[in-house]
C-alpha cells in the first residue's frame, strides 16, 4: 500500500495559541512543514511571504476562487479572505508528505470533507474561555471593533470542537506542545499502519455536547424538576453536523408545541447563531461542551406541564449567565 500524506489542521478561536504550538512542534519533528494558505489580509511584522500565508490581492484571490484553485475560501475577520490551495495540498498528500495548517473552522471542515482519509482536525482552546479575551487584548494593534468581532466569532467556533478528532487545552504551552506531538505521532501510526513502530496510540476523546435554553420571563427562568433540584432546558446534541442553535430550536418546538426564538446575535457571513455563553469540562477521554442560548419566552409557556418558573436568584448559575439575564 502506497504511503499518502497527512494534513494536520489546527482549529480554534483567535488567540487559542495555534501558531505558537505549531512552531514548537515543527522544531521537534523537523518533517512537518506548514501549509501556506492564501489570504488577502496585510502582512504583519515578522511574517514572511509564502511561509504561513501566501499574501495576495483581492483580485488575485478572486481569480484563484473562480478557477477552482482553492479547496475552500471564506471571509474571517473584518472582511479579510482566506483560502486553502488545492494544488499544494494534493501534491503533498500524493507524495506522502505530511503538512500542518492553521485553518478557520468552516474551512477546515470543507477540507476534511474533501480528503477525509488524510485530514486530522485538532481543536485548540484554553480551559477558561474568558482567557481568550485577555489574550486578544494583550496582542495590541486591534480596534475595539476588531476585538469584539473575534470574541463574538469565538463563541461560534467553540461549537465546532465536537466535530474535531482531538481537543488540546492550551493553558500552559509545554504540555500542550507535547500533547500535539503525541497526536501527530499516534496518527502517523494509526493511519499508515506502519509495522515495527512502537509508539503508543492515543485514545481519541469522546465529546458530549448539549444546548441549553435560557427561557426567561421577567426575573424567572423556565426549569424542570429533577432529583437534585431544578435544571434548565438542556438537550443533548446527537448530530454534530448540525449547529447547536438549530438543534435547540427543533427540540424546543417538539417539547413545548410552538416556536421559541433565540435572541443570540447572528453573523450574516456564516449564517449562524452564536451561543451567548459556553462552558467546557474535560475529564480523562471525555469532553463536555455546553452552549447556552437566551430565548424569547411567549407568555403561554407559563402553563407547560412538567415545567415551572423559578426565580433567577434561587438558581445556581454562573455569574456570566446572571449578567446575561439582566441585560
Amino acid at each position: 500500500m502506497s504511503r499518502t500524506g497527512i494534513l494536520f489542521i489546527l482549529v480554534g478561536p483567535s488567540a487559542a495559541g495555534k501558531n505558537t504550538l505549531m512552531k514548537r512542534v515543527q522544531k521537534q519533528l523537523g518533517d512537518l512543514p506548514q501549509l501556506a494558505t492564501k489570504t488577502t489580509r496585510a502582512i504583519r511584522n515578522g511574517e514572511l511571504q509564502g511561509q504561513e500565508h501566501d499574501f495576495v490581492t483581492i483580485e488575485q484571490f478572486g481569480i484563484l476562487r473562480d478557477s477552482g484553485a482553492l479547496i475552500e475560501y471564506t471571509p474571517v475577520h473584518m472582511g479579510d479572505w482566506y483560502g486553502t490551495p488545492r494544488q499544494d495540498v494534493e501534491e503533498a498528500l500524493l507524495a506522502g508528505r505530511d503538512l500542518i495548517a492553521d485553518i478557520e473552522c468552516l474551512g477546515a471542515e470543507q477540507v476534511h470533507d474533501a480528503y477525509p482519509d488524510n485530514v486530522v482536525l485538532i481543536f485548540l482552546s484554553p480551559s477558561r474561555l474568558d482567557t481568550l479575551a485577555e489574550r486578544i487584548q494583550q496582542r495590541g494593534g486591534l480596534t475595539r471593533e476588531a476585538i469584539a468581532d473575534r470574541l463574538e466569532r469565538a463563541k461560534f467556533e467553540m461549537t465546532f470542537a465536537a466535530r474535531c478528532h482531538y481537543l488540546i487545552l492550551n493553558d500552559i504551552v509545554e504540555p500542550a506542545v507535547e500533547h500535539l506531538r503525541q497526536i501527530i505521532m499516534s496518527e502517523r501510526v494509526r493511519r499508515r499502519r506502519e509495522p515495527g513502530d512502537a509508539h503508543p496510540l492515543l485514545v481519541k476523546p469522546v465529546f458530549h455536547s448539549a444546548a441549553i435554553g435560557l427561557i426567561q420571563y421577567e426575573n424567572q427562568l423556565l426549569t424542570h424538576a429533577n432529583t437534585i433540584g431544578y435544571e434548565l432546558p438542556t438537550f443533548p446534541i446527537e448530530d454534530y453536523t448540525r449547529l447547536p442553535h438549530d438543534a435547540l430550536q427543533d427540540v424546543l418546538q417538539a417539547t413545548f408545541g410552538f416556536a421559541v426564538s433565540i435572541e443570540a446575535v447572528s453573523d450574516r457571513r456564516f449564517d449562524f447563531t452564536a451561543p451567548h455563553y459556553v462552558t467546557m469540562a474535560v475529564l480523562p477521554q471525555d469532553v463536555y461542551l455546553y452552549f447556552y442560548y437566551r430565548c424569547r419566552s411567549p407568555r403561554g409557556l407559563l402553563s407547560v406541564p412538567g415545567w415551572s418558573w423559578q426565580a433567577v436568584d434561587d438558581l445556581y448559575l454562573p455569574s456570566a449567565i446572571r449578567k446575561l439575564l439582566t441585560r
